[in-house]
């Protein structure tokens, strides 16, 4: 998540408000909008009439396109878009835009895309949004297609200092189905450029896999106590709950999803493990602690 710091996009000014795991503050849906200045999401309660998920997904994006009552916020969405449509497939949403989608700058786009995603994603089944132009598949700045987006591809900071906001794709590894082997995902997210990329790395991990036919190797209740970069060696520091690693999770698979997805990093060539600052332990029984370990694609799923 680090390589690619050189090509994360300059000074997105942005200050979050508030999460999805925060608590309504009113209705049963949150109706993301943009603070008054255009720099930060917010949001408003909201009591939708519509029951089955189409009508919902329609409600919803009315509802967007809707001032909202509190007058420290406004509409996400420039009033030049338009939505050509939106059609559901299984548990994603696929929403296409007419051309001027493109007009947006950085900030308005991510913020839009943003809301769009983390109200949206509150309907139950709905999983994912992906947005297309015109009927072509929405591009990141390299290219790559930005693919189906989760409420987690959108990293919040919760601080109230301004700050600077990117986007990027991770290459992140986690355990195959059977606990034996990794494989690689590429996830898409939106993050606080201030938050260093090997803690991203790292949150990402704990957040667990968004395809299917992937595993979290790293237990959801795990917590990084610090972590930092010294002459290309990453320092990671956990509390006891990572050996909390499923039983069926080979050891070695755990560690090396953990050193293969920092040291995609060109900043990082090993990684050394803690555990409550210690390192003259081992992860369960048999892989030891009080060494670093360099990248290691063997157990990589073919």
């Amino acid at each position: 998540m680090r390589r690619y710091l050189a090509l994360l996009l300059a000074a997105l000014l942005l200050l979050v408000s508030c999460g999805k795991t925060e608590e309504a503050d009113q209705g049963g849906y949150q109706i993301y909008y943009v603070n008054k200045e255009g720099t930060a999401l917010a949001h408003e309660g909201y009591e939708p009439q519509a029951t089955d998920t189409d009508a919902l997904i329609g409600e919803l994006l009315e509802q967007m396109n809707t001032a909202p009552k509190d007058a420290s916020m406004r509409i996400a969405k420039p009033d030049g878009v338009t939505i050509n449509g939106y059609s559901v497939e299984a548990e994603f949403i696929y929403m296409d835009f007419g051309p001027e989608y493109l007009t947006m700058n950085v900030v308005t786009e991510v913020l839009y895309r943003a809301a769009v995603v983390k109200t949206l994603t509150q309907i139950a089944g709905i999983e994912g949004v992906s947005f297309q132009v015109a009927g072509t598949p929405l591009s990141d700045q390299k290219g790559n297609a930005v693919g189906v987006m989760t409420d987690d591809s959108f990293v919040e900071n919760t601080g109230e200092t301004i700050n600077a906001y990117s986007r990027d794709t991770l290459t992140l590894y986690f355990a195959s189905e059977d606990g034996t082997h990794l494989r690689q995902e590429r996830v898409n997210v939106v993050y606080n450029s201030n938050m260093s990329m090997e803690k991203l790395i790292m949150e990402q991990l704990i957040a667990g896999p968004q395809a299917e036919g992937y595993r979290a190797v790293l237990p959801a209740d795990v917590t990084v106590l610090s972590i930092s970069v010294t002459d290309g060696t990453c320092y990671v520091n956990f509390d006891g709950k990572l050996q909390n690693i499923e039983a069926d999770i080979t050891e070695d698979v755990a560690l090396y999803a953990i050193v293969d997805s920092l040291t995609e990093l060109t900043s990082i060539q090993r990684v050394q493990i803690a555990v409550n600052g210690e390192t003259q332990t081992a992860l369960r029984e048999s892989r030891r602690l009080d060494q670093s370990y360099v990248r290691n694609l063997d157990l990589l799923e073919e």
